[in-house]
């Protein structure tokens, strides 16, 4: 048994852009009016937009988010004109970053204003933020006010005209008129998504109408403080992407979140334009065991099944998303239907899901062990969802568990593992090798100190394989880095994320507030990773021993995609002895590479790459309702074949309609069962 002082630092992936966690009770926003209700009232006018200001909290605020910033945060910056363009840069990636708001010429001039941005950065002069804010919000509801008149005109979906599907690659508008033209292409393609999901033209603008005017009245109950947090994030942003403001109430909820013991769905939202998009599963949470939702689905309605009420859906497209939040979370044993968009590049399908919220506890994602059997001989599987604490007793029960079976070797899956506490990770590491060195953390000031395993002794030392994906990040990526720098492990799958950088979190408010509001808080960098042999995990991650084919868009997901990310970089290495298993990974590779030439389930991943990118690359979606139902008609065709080899596969029977799929369905675990055949692979190698 090992018994350890444990550090609590905590790289847990994601918790910047205040990734809101559903996964906690809470009680009802008071005086909140939601959805179709909202849509009954009248119709707002421009007139009714706020009058936004920023308040002496705000200046307090300010100064001290300014001061963090500048003198601890791990990269050091100079609030100058080159960076108050960065800012900027920051503030439109997330107010315009499909370019569908401003004009070129609007945009220059919001880019003349550098030297505000410096003034409010460096002195708290916050008047350009906050009209830049108005500039934001009138132009809002200029679009949704204009959308609301095409509706009551004819719409054209036999045309030949296109659009881009991700207009963050082009440029803006030249104009007003090609503003408005995309602007009328936009509404087109939100009447084909409802009519490609069964709805009538009639019954799409309806529902599309209530939708708009909705998200009108959001918009004239902006506050103060959103035109704060949008500045201040801007800022943080413009410096990492894992440093981030939290308001007073976010910052409330974000502490309430922290709890091991949680209520809800588990899901991870974050916002992404007018939608709420769906980050991340909680491992074992009642999101995760439906089997029906992924990371990126949307959520565009939400029905609750409140006793003597008249429970409707309710439409949260364009709702802020503290709103949507309460809505989601709720008690132990209630019923909550979502309603989700997924979205594969134009071939748009909504489904809805029925989930039975539990009381959720982080042991509930805890490591497991099981038994994988290949023609009668056993390979163990250990699968780590997150670096829970105390994560490093539970692997080692289950290592004996699967010992006391008589395993001929361990495939240790950090698939979808998201990070956690750093001792952690040395602790399960330490499980599988004796070394006093893992990993090297430097701090701001250039201070490294190297970590490692410091008690003798180890829970399994045979043969081992480390499967990881794109989404395998932070403490995960620590350990697989170890046990590859080490030479204990063959590590297979994906590139890992890349985060390998270090936060943590500080309130504003001081003892001698006494009459201050409350401040808020922040998280920012204060540290970095770096691997024994001197280079870092951030940006390049984990690169496998033997990698299988992507699964699709993972190249458009990691820290090397976030702006901003701090730069990959080497220090020293430590003195270490590691085991060469080069040799062995070239006769693994040789046999892998024969192996999945006929697996049917490794085509359909390249096949789906190869599609995936053929359409991204063209970055084009048809205005034509009748081309778009052709495509989405061939696009579940092939989508019905991959899930029939699937059931197939795992012994049930196949279906002949997408509506048809059962429930909690779970395609063939290819990547588990090639990885496993690798473990038995080096067993044999290592008999030798």
């Amino acid at each position: 048994m090992k018994n350890k002082n444990r550090d609590n630092m905590n790289t847990k992936l994601n918790i910047k852009k205040l990734l809101l966690p559903v996964i906690i009770g809470a009680a009802l926003v008071g005086g909140q009016v939601f959805g179709a209700e909202r849509a009954k009232l009248p119709v707002p006018k421009i007139s009714d937009l706020p009058d936004l200001k920023a308040q002496q909290v705000h200046n307090l605020s300010c100064r001290r988010v300014s001061s963090f910033f500048t003198r601890s945060h791990y990269k050091e910056i100079e609030l100058n004109k080159d960076f108050a363009k960065k800012v900027l840069d920051s503030y439109l990636y997330e107010n315009d970053r499909f370019h569908s708001l401003f004009t070129e010429d609007e945009i220059n001039e919001i880019y003349s204003h550098t030297q505000d941005v410096s003034a409010a950065m460096n002195f708290c002069r916050l008047e350009y933020p906050y009209a830049l804010y108005e500039k934001v919000l009138r132009r809002k509801f200029e679009r949704l006010s204009f959308y609301l008149k095409v509706l009551e005109k004819p719409v054209k979906l036999d045309s030949n005209e296109s659009m881009y599907n991700d207009r963050s690659k082009v440029p803006y508008p030249k104009n007003r008129a090609e503003l408005e033209d995309l602007w009328q292409k936009l509404v087109t393609n939100d009447i084909i998504k409802l009519m490609l999901n069964d709805k009538t033209e009639e019954k799409a603008k309806e529902f599309l109408k209530k939708r708009y005017t909705s998200q009108l009245r959001l918009i004239t109950e902006s506050k103060n403080e959103d035109a704060f947090s949008a500045f201040e994030n801007a800022f943080a942003h413009a410096i990492d992407p894992h440093t981030s403001y939290l308001s007073p109430d976010d910052s409330i909820k974000f502490m309430d979140e922290m709890s091991l013991a949680m209520e809800g769905i588990g899901a991870m939202l974050t916002k992404d334009d007018d939608y709420v998009k769906i980050v991340s599963l909680v491992p074992g949470s009642p999101a995760e065991l439906s089997k029906k939702l992924k990371p990126n689905d949307y959520i565009v309605g939400i029905k609750q099944h409140e006793s003597g009420k008249n429970n409707q859906m309710v439409d949260v497209v364009g709702m802020r998303l503290e709103d949507v939040v309460p809505m989601v979370k709720g008690k132990k044993g209630s019923k909550v239907t979502l309603e989700i968009q997924r979205d594969n590049n134009g071939n748009v399908t909504t489904f809805t899901v029925d989930l039975i919220r539990d009381r959720i506890r982080l042991e509930e994602s805890a490591a497991k062990g099981t038994i994988k059997e290949i023609n009668g001989r056993k390979v163990g599987v250990l699968t780590v969802k997150s670096f829970y604490i105390n994560l490093w007793k539970d692997i080692e029960k289950e290592l004996l568990n699967l010992r006391k079976q008589n395993v001929e070797a361990i495939v240790l899956d950090l698939r979808y593992n998201g990070g956690g506490a750093l001792n952690e990770a040395l602790l399960s590491t330490g499980l599988f090798i004796d070394n006093d060195a893992f990993v090297q953390v430097r701090d701001g000031v250039g201070n490294v100190a190297v970590k490692g395993d410091t008690i003798p002794g180890t829970a399994y030392d045979g043969p081992l394989v480390v499967l990881t994906n794109r989404l395998s990040a932070s403490a995960s990526e620590i350990m697989a880095a170890a046990l590859q720098d080490l030479g204990r492990a063959v590590i297979v799958g994906d590139t890992t994320f890349g985060k390998g950088t270090v936060q943590q979190s500080r309130p504003l408010d001081r003892i001698f507030d006494y009459n201050s509001d409350p401040l808020g808080s922040i998280h920012y960098t204060i540290a970095k990773f770096y691997r024994i042999n001197g280079g870092s995990t951030q940006i390049k991650g984990v690169q496998p021993d033997i990698m299988f084919p992507k699964q699709i868009s993972y190249d458009l997901v990691g820290e090397k995609n976030e702006p901003n990310a701090l730069e990959w970089d080497m220090i020293g290495s430590v003195s270490y002895k590691a085991t060469d298993l080069s040799s062995d990974i070239k006769k693994l590779t040789a046999k892998h590479d024969d192996r999945i030439k006929g697996n049917e389930f490794f085509k359909d991943v390249e096949r789906a790459e190869a599609k995936f990118w053929d359409e991204y690359n063209k970055n084009s979606i048809s205005l034509n309702l009748e081309k778009r139902r052709a495509q989405k008609k061939a696009d579940d065709a092939e989508s019905l074949a991959v899930i029939n080899r699937n059931l197939k596969e795992t012994g049930k029977p196949e279906i002949s309609n997408l509506k048809d799929l059962p429930n909690k369905y779970e395609p063939f675990d290819a990547y588990l069962d090639e990885s496993a055949r690798i473990a038995l692979d080096l067993a044999d190698l290592q008999k030798k």
